[in-house]
């Protein structure tokens, strides 16, 4: 009895985990079919519709193999669009999904992964981080005997030593390709990039044989348009090699119009930048910019760091060649700033040790090939022993999975009744929500329409209230700025008031001093003249006399000088004078002396005539000329002042306009010490004033 009980215990157990198989059997088997389909999408031209699925089943999938797969489709539609970031984001997360899995599918999955990871980072411009994911890829194929991924990489592998100025690399691994590959598009691809390498060494005529096999090959097949441009391409290289730039250009256009035909944005930016060049070689600089600066918007918007860099370099160039350096310099830094972003992402020396890796595996390779052919022959015997063995174990694997698929068509007929009357539930819960949401609907908007209501109204007052309140501060703006004019008026008033009083007290001072000292002088000296006859020995006092009151009227002279005058240096009291100008107003003053100690020790009557026909010309700049540069020059040579006034105002007509107040003052000041003003000034073009003061007075 105890003995049945065990038995039927486990039999019970053996059936729980058969069917928890199954079902997880049955589960794996519609996520590949939804992957399947989502492929046959993608790849029947409905990219967009696979695209928006394969976003709804990511979230729903439970494998992993589904989800890397899902993943790895998402990053071939992003690698599409040249949206870079995006596609290395996707290939990172099926890698990442992928790490559980160990099988044949997972390692082509890791491969192609791989591959995609090196195509976008080349896009980049990374190519150094570029050439470590193929060095990857085609260690990993050659392993798992993938060969037409194998020489997929090296394909790609070859292009990115073309970007590296690695040429005879290059070379070597394309004609490979050419040699074993068996996969049309390698050998297209080869045919193309050879063609480009031995233009490179300047062998025009072979170049062209490979670029016409490779022309050849894509006018047969229309899905070969992305080919048929990077051959075009390449003649236009030759064209421009050999000096035919017209051609060339016309050939350029040609690729171009085919590439934004069919969405090749990558191609499209290397055409652009290839004519942007030619145009700069030309000195069509206007041409240049133009498709530097479009090239560039498109080249960020794709994250193509590469052409990023480039185009900033040639507009750096294009804007120096201009002599507009500020301009120059901005895109100067911006170029070094990609550079150095580019740099920091590479990681050279572990990609370096890859590559020597990589060429050891290569030997190795070969190694193992030439042992495996030697075993090959004793093997053969006992190959034949395991294959019946093989067999008896398949027939055995094919029974018992024919009792599964009994279990699980059972287990799927029990299921789809439960589904069933879980969907009439459901339904049924359905029409019962949808009568409450339309309920609560009519309920929110009644609420709404009550409380709109007041909410205009409301509004409405608020806007009434703002209204009143800015004609009011208009008002009040009126009444202030009456008030300012006002207060403005009053104080010039005072300060007219209190010039005049202090030019009073100065007349009268003067007056006083005249009368009192010079004037009892005088009065003294015409006495003793008149008694000079009789007394002649009084000729030496009058002298005496006359000497005092030259003094003293001298000193009087002296004492009417403005007090700055007398007690500053000329040449900094101007100095002072142009920064406090400069201060108030927005005009750069340039002023310059010789020779400044010379200048010092003029005559302190002559600095203050000096000083004066400086406020006077700088004012009438500030006043009427609308300028924002002037030049000043004061020379003291040869006995002589060269004073040279010059700004870039509006300027006026000398023929026709009559000078000024200012200018009369100016021009009697000068005549006043025999020298000579010269005005040239016309309209638009600026003013120039230069005077000359003889310091040797008639």
């Amino acid at each position: 009895m105890p003995f049945k009980l065990q038995n039927i215990i486990a039999y019970l157990f053996l059936c729980y985990c058969t069917i928890g198989l199954t079902q997880t059997q049955t589960s794996i088997e519609l996520e590949d079919k939804k992957v399947d389909e989502l492929y046959h999408h993608f790849n029947s031209g409905s990219a967009k519709k696979a695209y928006k699925e394969a976003h709804q089943f990511l979230k729903k999938f439970k494998t992993n193999k589904a989800i890397a797969n899902t993943n790895l489709l998402l990053a071939y539609y992003h690698n599409n669009y040249a949206e870079i970031d995006s596609s290395i984001y996707y290939t990172n997360q099926a890698l990442a999904h992928k790490s559980i899995v160990n099988d044949s599918l997972a390692n082509r999955l890791t491969i192609l992964a791989y591959q995609l990871l090196a195509l976008n980072n080349k896009n980049k411009g990374l190519y150094h981080e570029s050439k470590k994911w193929h060095i990857k890829g085609a260690e990993l194929s050659e392993k798992h005997n993938e060969t037409n991924l194998y020489y997929s990489h090296i394909h790609g592998l070859a292009s990115t030593y073309i970007a590296l100025n690695k040429t005879q690399e290059a070379k070597q691994l394309f004609e490979k390709c050419i040699k074993h590959s068996k996969d049309a598009e390698i050998i297209l691809g080869s045919y193309i990039n050879l063609g480009s390498i031995y233009s490179s060494f300047s062998q025009y005529q072979l170049s062209n044989i490979y670029l016409q096999k490779a022309k050849a090959i894509c006018e047969k097949d229309n899905s070969k348009q992305q080919a048929l441009v990077n051959v075009i391409i390449n003649i236009g290289d030759n064209y421009v090699n050999n000096g035919e730039i017209d051609q060339a250009i016309y050939t350029y256009g040609e690729a171009k119009k085919i590439s934004i035909k069919n969405n090749f944005y990558n191609l499209e930016l290397i055409i652009s930048d290839k004519l942007g060049t030619v145009f700069y070689n030309q000195k069509r600089n206007n041409e240049a910019i133009l498709i530097y600066a479009n090239t560039l918007t498109k080249a960020i918007n794709s994250d193509a760091l590469n052409i990023q860099m480039n185009s900033y370099l040639m507009l750096e160039k294009l804007a120096a060649r201009k002599e507009d350096y500020s301009t120059a310099y901005t895109y100067s830094k911006r170029y070094s700033r990609i550079k150095d972003s580019i740099d920091n992402l590479q990681t050279k020396e572990e990609i370096n040790r890859l590559e020597v890796k990589f060429e050891t595996l290569e030997k190795e390779k070969t190694i193992k090939l030439l042992k495996i052919e030697n075993l090959n022959k004793s093997l053969n015997i006992k190959n034949k022993d395991a294959a019946i063995e093989k067999y008896e174990l398949q027939k055995a694997i094919i029974a018992k999975q024919n009792e599964n698929e009994v279990l699980q068509l059972q287990n799927r007929a029990e299921k789809r009744k439960s589904e069933i009357a879980i969907l009439k539930e459901k339904e049924q819960l359905k029409a019962l929500e949808l009568d409450r949401e339309k309920t609560i609907k009519y309920i929110v908007l009644g609420a709404f329409f009550i409380l709109l209501v007041p909410t205009i109204g409301l509004l409405v007052i608020y806007y009434q209230k703002l209204q009143a309140q800015s004609l009011l501060n208009l008002k009040e703006k009126e009444v202030n700025a009456q008030r300012v004019n006002s207060l403005k008026k009053d104080q010039e008033i005072k300060i007219i008031k209190a010039s005049i009083r202090g030019q009073d007290l100065e007349r009268k001072k003067i007056a006083q001093e005249m009368h009192d000292s010079i004037g009892g002088n005088l009065a003294a000296i015409k006495l003793q003249f008149s008694q000079l006859s009789n007394h002649p020995d009084k000729a030496q006092l009058i002298y005496s006399q006359l000497d005092d009151t030259y003094e003293q009227v001298r000193n009087l002279s002296h004492n009417l000088l403005p007090k700055k005058i007398r007690e500053n240096d000329f040449v900094s009291l101007i100095t002072e004078y142009i920064k406090t100008v400069q201060e108030a107003s927005n005009i750069k003053i340039n002023i310059h002396f010789y020779d400044e100690e010379k200048i010092n020790t003029l005559n302190k009557i002559l600095q203050n005539e000096l000083f004066s026909i400086f406020q006077e010309l700088t004012t009438n700049t500030l006043k009427y000329a609308d300028a924002d540069t002037i030049d000043i020059q004061l020379d003291l040579l040869n006995s002589c002042i060269f004073f040279m006034y010059e700004d870039n105002g509006k300027g006026f007509d000398v023929s026709v306009t009559t000078l000024g107040i200012g200018l009369t003052n100016i021009k009697n000041r000068v005549n006043d010490y025999d020298g000579t003003l010269h005005i040239d000034s016309k309209i638009n073009r600026g003013t120039s004033i230069n005077i000359e003061i003889p310091l040797e007075q008639k």
